[in-house]
């Protein structure tokens, strides 16, 4: 949809009316400041995928786009475009943004949501878990900061917003992230002493989305922040007991709503009190403008209106006084009924601490709105160093006559994995001549995958106590529901083990002398369709025939060597795909595909 249609005036009628409008006043905004840029279609804006070999070549395609770099980001690691999202000046640069993004070179992605990571600073030798991941551009950005020996656990709980964590894995050939599938309120343990950073991007309203989602104008109400409260303190409260010990939590929404954000945040103090939120570095995010965290909101009817206050507690659906403010709280009647006894020093200790969180408005730099909040497991709190999800009475002094239970492995699956046999290893090591970068082996059906030696020995071989403080065996990722370890890098065909051409970046730097070298000339023949008989081949190449099975081509371009999977049979082919070859066209200056077919 064009800016011209973003800025008609049924959308512009209907969001000065919405409650949405309602709320955003509530919160201070200069009206018409912040409808001028919530009801305008977003730029599109990038990460660029920093372990390619062709990262200059790749920022070059962007800025003959137009591209600008989003400073506060740094390392020229991200850019915005000169047009809105999906709307390239014509047919040929949105190809082009296609392909890039397709092959893992670029991961569009919003710059709003570049943010948590962007404070968290996740580390190498980190254990990372992002709870609510799919479709992955926070999970694929924590990876890349954690490359080669962290690792990050994505968990996603529906299966088919699953499906593109996965796809995301592979389009950017990483191999240090770990697919699990939990509800996130019921997320199984890894073994002791737990994850050293969690990311808790929890479902919310989205109603600081209105710039790609323009129903939310017509369709949010308070009631529906009310409605996910519970079950954002839920899934974060999980996350935090999985912390390890000084580990940091950043929890985010894409919300502006007080009740999905600095409520949940507030709720939390109260109920973990090994909880503490902590100051956020602006310094890491230069020339960002974020507003501070609020610490007393209004109360909203379902068409936006402010409530007036007095004490009681207003009749509107769902509403519950955890979902007051906490100056609110401390005014509330004695004739209100509670679920808990409210103390009057720990709202005031909240109230002053909410402002530590932090906000992103729509108007102050251009994106979509956020909200962020850092949480710490305070190391004192818990001198055992150990997750609070292990600390159980059974493990107290006063039980210290109980011992606990080895219990057997659990059944495998058809998500089982397991560690690869030393003979597929040999095999693969063997036939591409690979050094050792230190990986882990794993198999599962017909495919061989490689992650972070971590992945073996701080989770599959160590033991786990379940929730009774029994111990599960090593040996296993259980209760970890893991779907996928790993990259795929290898694909058993006809007995022989050939490379997957999504695994070729991982697999590149480590692989000894197996490449048959082309030229360039030769490369755009194949790419145009040539398909010679093995004859053929080698005497125009002059050279001795390949093996027949898997072949890797290796072609240097302006002084960068590319790989292309190929296979070697009475005929040479070519084994990529459409994205692939159009990358290698363009840069060989052939024309894409679909030029070429235009062409004919």
């Amino acid at each position: 949809m064009g800016t011209d249609r973003w800025h008609d005036g049924e959308l512009l009628d209907a969001a000065k009316v919405s409650p949405l409008a309602g709320l955003a006043e509530s919160l201070g905004y200069e009206m018409n400041e912040w409808l001028e840029v919530a009801t305008t279609a977003l730029p599109e804006t990038l990460r660029i995928t920093s372990n390619r070999n062709d990262r200059d070549w790749t920022i070059q395609q962007i800025a003959n786009l137009g591209a600008t770099p989003l400073s506060w980001l740094g390392s020229d690691n991200a850019y915005q475009m000169p047009f809105e999202r999906g709307k390239a000046s014509d047919k040929k640069a949105k190809h082009m943004m296609t392909i890039l993004h397709d092959s893992g070179r670029i991961t569009k992605q919003e710059a709003a949501s570049m943010l948590p990571v962007a404070l968290l600073q996740p580390q190498p030798q980190q254990l990372v878990l992002d709870m609510c991941a799919a479709p992955g551009s926070k999970a694929t950005q924590i990876a890349e900061a954690i490359a080669p020996s962290g690792i990050v656990v994505a968990n996603e709980p529906v299966s088919g917003r699953l499906n593109m964590l996965v796809s995301n894995r592979g389009r950017l050939a990483l191999n240090n992230m770990l697919i699990s599938q939990h509800d996130g309120r019921h997320l199984g343990r890894i073994p002791p002493p737990g994850f050293d950073a969690v990311v808790a991007d929890i479902p919310c309203t989205g109603n600081a989305t209105t710039r790609k989602n323009r129903n939310l104008w017509w369709k949010w109400t308070p009631k529906n922040g009310r409605a996910l409260f519970k079950l954002q303190v839920d899934i974060v409260a999980r996350g935090a007991s999985l912390l390890v010990p000084g580990g940091k939590l950043m929890l985010s929404t894409c919300s502006m709503d007080p009740v999905e954000n600095e409520a949940v945040v507030a709720e939390l103090l109260r109920q973990l009190p090994y909880l503490q939120l902590v100051p956020i570095d602006e310094s890491l995010v230069p020339g960002l403008t974020l507003q501070k965290g609020i610490s007393d909101w209004d109360i909203l009817d379902e068409e936006g209106k402010v409530v007036a206050f007095d004490g009681s507690l207003p009749e509107l659906p769902l509403l519950k006084p955890a979902h007051l403010s906490p100056q609110k709280r401390m005014e509330l009647s004695d004739d209100v009924e509670l679920d808990e006894t409210i103390e009057v020093e720990k709202e005031l200790e909240i109230k002053s601490l909410l402002p530590l969180c932090r906000r992103l408005r729509h108007q102050d730099n251009d994106t979509g709105g956020f909200f962020v909040a850092m949480l710490m497991h305070k190391k004192d709190a818990t001198p055992q160093g150990i997750a609070r999800t292990f600390i159980h009475k059974r493990a107290l002094p006063s039980e210290s006559t109980w011992q606990p239970k080895l219990l057997d492995h659990p059944k495998p699956d058809r998500h089982s994995i397991f560690p690869a046999a030393e003979e597929i290893i040999d095999e693969a090591v063997s036939r591409y001549k690979l050094n050792d970068p230190g990986w882990s082996w794993w198999h599962r059906g017909k495919r061989t995958n490689i992650a972070p030696k971590m992945a073996l020995e701080r989770i599959f071989m160590q033991q786990c106590p379940n929730k009774k403080g029994n111990i599960w065996p090593q040996g296993t990722f259980h209760p970890m529901k893991i779907i996928h370890v790993g990259l795929p890098v290898f694909t058993e065909k006809k007995g022989t083990w050939r490379t997957r051409q999504e695994s070729i970046p991982a697999l590149q730097q480590h692989m000894g002398d197996v490449l048959l070298n082309i030229s360039q000339q030769t490369l755009g023949r194949l790419l145009q369709g040539w398909a010679p008989l093995i004859e053929e081949f080698t005497e125009q190449l002059k050279i001795e025939a390949p093996e027949p099975g898997p072949l890797l081509f290796g072609c240097q371009i302006d002084g960068v060597d590319h790989v292309a999977s190929a296979w070697s049979g009475a005929r040479i082919t070519m084994m990529i795909d459409d994205v692939g070859k159009d990358i290698l066209r363009a840069k060989l200056g052939l024309p894409f595909i679909f030029e070429s077919e235009e062409e004919e």
